[in-house]
């Protein structure tokens, strides 16, 4: 996909990032709630959410996840380094394991990073040795294992002036 067709038409002003930052916080947030921290109609509210919808702005909704809880106590990140030719079979592939949480195709030293959740250094072994460096091309990988997890904000936005 062309960078233009993800950017939107317009990008947001003040109140649409009083929204999206609220919905960041709670999703769950009614239009009403929203109308009031934005200092608009409920109407107007509704209108911009669904125009920040329509522009692909707002992508979805979910829950904020503690996957320690879930029993998913190993994080890590995967670097993928490999011959380029294979990588378009191996996006299906990877995309279907289920401990991926993200999924990058970078430039650089690595040609895709994983971010990953599992329950332990077997399921973590697992993945590396028997499912990743088994994929067509993939000549290495490299694991970083992530000890704490410092920052995770849901939206990440350039500074504004106003």
């Amino acid at each position: 996909m062309a960078s233009d067709e993800r950017r939107p038409r317009r990008l947001p002003d003040k109140v649409d990032r009083v929204i999206i930052d609220a919905l960041a916080r709670d999703a769950r947030i009614g239009v009403t709630e929203l109308a009031e921290m934005a200092d608009i109609s409920r109407a107007t509210a509704y209108n911009r959410i669904k125009r920040l919808t329509d522009d692909g702005v707002i992508r979805g909704y979910s829950a904020v996840v503690d996957h320690a809880r879930m029993g998913l106590g190993i994080t890590a990140l995967i670097l993928v380094s490999g011959s380029q030719p294979d990588w378009r079979a191996n996006r299906e592939i990877i995309s279907a394991y289920p401990e991926v949480e993200y999924c990058w195709y970078v430039a650089g030293s690595a040609d895709i990073v994983l971010l990953v959740r599992l329950a332990d250094t077997d399921q973590l072994r697992d993945l590396i040795l028997t499912r990743l460096q088994s994929l067509p091309g993939v000549n290495s990988t490299q694991t970083l294992t992530v000890i704490d997890e410092v920052v995770h904000r849901p939206v990440v936005r350039p500074p504004q002036d106003d």
